[in-house]
């Protein structure tokens, strides 16, 4: 049985986060609007439209831009409350690895749950067309009701609204459509606006009236009332299954219509002909074909007429309100923005690479082509150089910069994986004896470095580095805490000098099949392991636990590698490996979830076939 794509698992878990701040967002401008609704209602109208422009604008996004901007850095403290409240916020929910119920449950036993990333997929898809379907067939009727109007050079009419244009000071002279059918009028067009107006309305309105309803359609055409009615348009065919998106529409509308009229009323036209003038086109007109045609008739007439009879304008907003306006818009976009450099200057696994200057290199060595199709890589790392069998360029380049997951590297060529190799180099005297004193870590390093040199000279191998945003597991300590003895290692002996038996030094070994005994083992040395055992998908683990000591423990029944089928001739029972997902929590008391991280990875920008001895 075949599974939904692991794409569609990690888009639905970062739409539900995407979802969850959005509505927090909704939630926080109720609020704000609650609090300005004594200002006027362009303040408002303008908080609800970035409520509404927050489901265009994820936090990951901003996240990722963030990251994209700062380059890593090591020693970045990621325990701080800003930057774990951030972390949060941004991924509040995770999708469930696809191991997470071990290897044992069938395909079978998955039924409808395994199915129901992709079934809410195309639900979701085919409710967007049908709303995208809605508006179409609304845009086109209010297309063809446009091209049958007649352009109007003169009367009564066009004197109202070049007066009016005149009045408000705007400076394009706006075309006058008169339309054949009877309904509202209003603004049709994003760019280059025309206002609709229905024959035989006129004769209704009298002079002041007619400016009245001129002068409220030029307020939508100078708010871009159109552009803004599109891009929330946009977010409801996105986001249909929301309900506060409706809701949030009908804010929008709302004060949409009442900003209009604060504008009609400061140009001291009567409020009484005003009230008059939307009444009468109310009784005469039809409602506008599509909601991003501006109209008149918008929002709850009966509160409507009371505040145009009113008169009462908002106050207009002081200096301390438009400060804290501002502060709060621009700390919903650099707060993400700043979450981002944070995240990208604490990058895990990065790469081994010296920094433009010249590494160390081998004396002597030979790469001879290996031709046997029998699998059987071995690498020997000694004091003096270093040996690979049956190696590829893959294995080479892995070892070299010590990467960690195949992700890590771009741009490979198609027989990086297939061409093998034999390499034995030898390092000089001189560098043996100077690299004795030093630790070994030190010594690994030295040699990687003497590697990507031996690469660049024989394989002409040319490379740069990035960072990107990848997905990870992140390493993080199961309910219940750990269940690992915490233990300080013994001091290493020096270099040359066999340890003293019983000596508690850092190790890792394959005790028995499937089982894993660790002594002193580091958890970021842990991680490193953790990231290659082939049950993750090439992803790379990174240590959020906050943990830093050394740790003794067993880890039984997993593999890193797949289970070959049992011997059907053996009478030994098959005893087939635990998930790595269920094994570490209930051994060890760690966990994996799925993340996103910036993740240094290695762009290979030119590389040959080895050249011979």
């Amino acid at each position: 049985m075949m599974s939904p794509a692991p794409w569609i698992e990690s888009s639905l878990a970062a739409l539900v986060n995407h979802l969850w701040q959005s509505t927090v967002v909704i939630l926080a401008a109720w609020l704000l609007t609650f609090a300005l609704r004594s200002h006027p209602a362009r303040v408002r109208h303008w908080v609800w439209m970035t409520a509404s422009a927050k489901f265009l604008l994820p936090f990951s996004l901003l996240i990722s831009l963030g990251s994209h901007w700062a380059h890593p850095r090591t020693g970045i403290k990621t325990g701080s409350a800003l930057y774990t409240a951030m972390d949060e916020i941004s991924r509040p929910y995770a999708p469930l690895p696809t191991h997470a119920a071990g290897p044992s449950i069938a395909a079978g036993q998955l039924g409808l749950t395994h199915w129901m990333p992709l079934i809410a997929v195309v639900v979701w898809l085919g409710g967007s067309m049908a709303v995208f379907g809605v508006w179409f067939a609304r845009w086109t009727r209010a297309v063809k009701i446009a091209q049958r109007a007649i352009v109007l050079a003169s009367g009564r009419e066009l004197e109202a609204l070049r007066r009016v244009e005149r009045d408000v000071g705007w400076p394009r002279p706006m075309p006058l459509l008169l339309l054949p059918i009877t309904m509202e009028p209003g603004v049709f067009g994003i760019w280059h606006p025309a206002l609709l107006w229905p024959a035989g309305i006129s004769g209704y309105l009298d002079d002041a009236q007619l400016d009245s309803i001129f002068a409220h359609e030029l307020a939508h055409v100078r708010r871009r009332d159109n552009l803004a009615a599109a891009a929330h348009m946009l977010v409801e065919a996105l986001f249909w299954f929301h309900p506060l998106v409706w809701w949030l529409g009908d804010r929008l509308t709302d004060e949409r219509e009442r900003a209009c009229d604060e504008d009609v009323l400061q140009l001291r036209l009567l409020p009484a002909a005003y009230a008059e003038s939307i009444l009468k086109v109310c009784k005469f007109c039809l409602e506008s074909p599509l909601p991003c045609v501006s109209g008149v008739t918008g929002s709850d007439l009966k509160k409507r007429i009371t505040r145009i009879m009113a008169n009462r304008p908002g106050a207009a907003p002081g200096l301390d309100g438009k400060i804290a306006w501002a502060a709060a818009a621009l700390l919903m976009l650099t707060l993400p923005l700043g979450f981002g450099i944070l995240h990208a200057m604490q990058a895990p696994a990065q790469l081994l690479h010296a920094d433009k200057t010249p590494g160390p290199t081998f004396e002597v060595a030979t790469i001879k082509p290996n031709n046997d199709t029998r699998p059987g890589l071995l690498f020997q790392l000694s004091p003096i150089g270093f040996k690979a069998h049956h190696a590829s360029l893959k294995d080479l380049v892995r070892f070299a910069y010590a990467m960690k997951s195949d992700n890590q590297a771009i741009g490979a060529p198609s027989w990086w994986d297939s061409e093998f190799f034999d390499v034995e180099a030898k390092e000089a005297d001189a560098d043996v004896e100077a690299a004795k004193p030093l630790p070994m870590d030190t010594q690994m390093n030295q040699l990687r470095l003497r590697v990507q040199s031996l690469l660049a000279e024989r394989f002409q191998f040319r490379t740069s580095f990035e960072t990107r945003e990848l997905p990870v597991y992140a390493l993080v300590v199961a309910q219940g805490g750990i269940k690992m003895k915490e233990v300080q290692p013994d001091p290493p002996p020096r270099p040359g000098i066999p340890a003293p038996p019983g000596a508690h030094l850092p190790q890792l070994r394959m005790t028995a099949p499937n089982q894993f005994t660790a002594i002193a083992w580091p958890i970021e040395e842990m991680t490193d392991w953790l990231s290659r055992f082939d049950e993750l998908g090439s992803r790379i683990v990174v240590n959020e636990t906050g943990l830093t000591g050394h740790y003794d423990w067993v880890l039984n029944g997993v593999s890193q590698r797949p289970q070959q089928p049992a011997d059907p001739n053996s009478s030994a029972p098959s005893q087939p490996a635990i998930s790595l997902f269920t094994a570490l929590p209930e051994q060890l008391g760690l966990k994996l979830e799925p993340r996103r991280a910036p993740v240094e990875v290695l762009v290979i920008d030119h590389v040959e076939q080895p050249s011979p001895n």
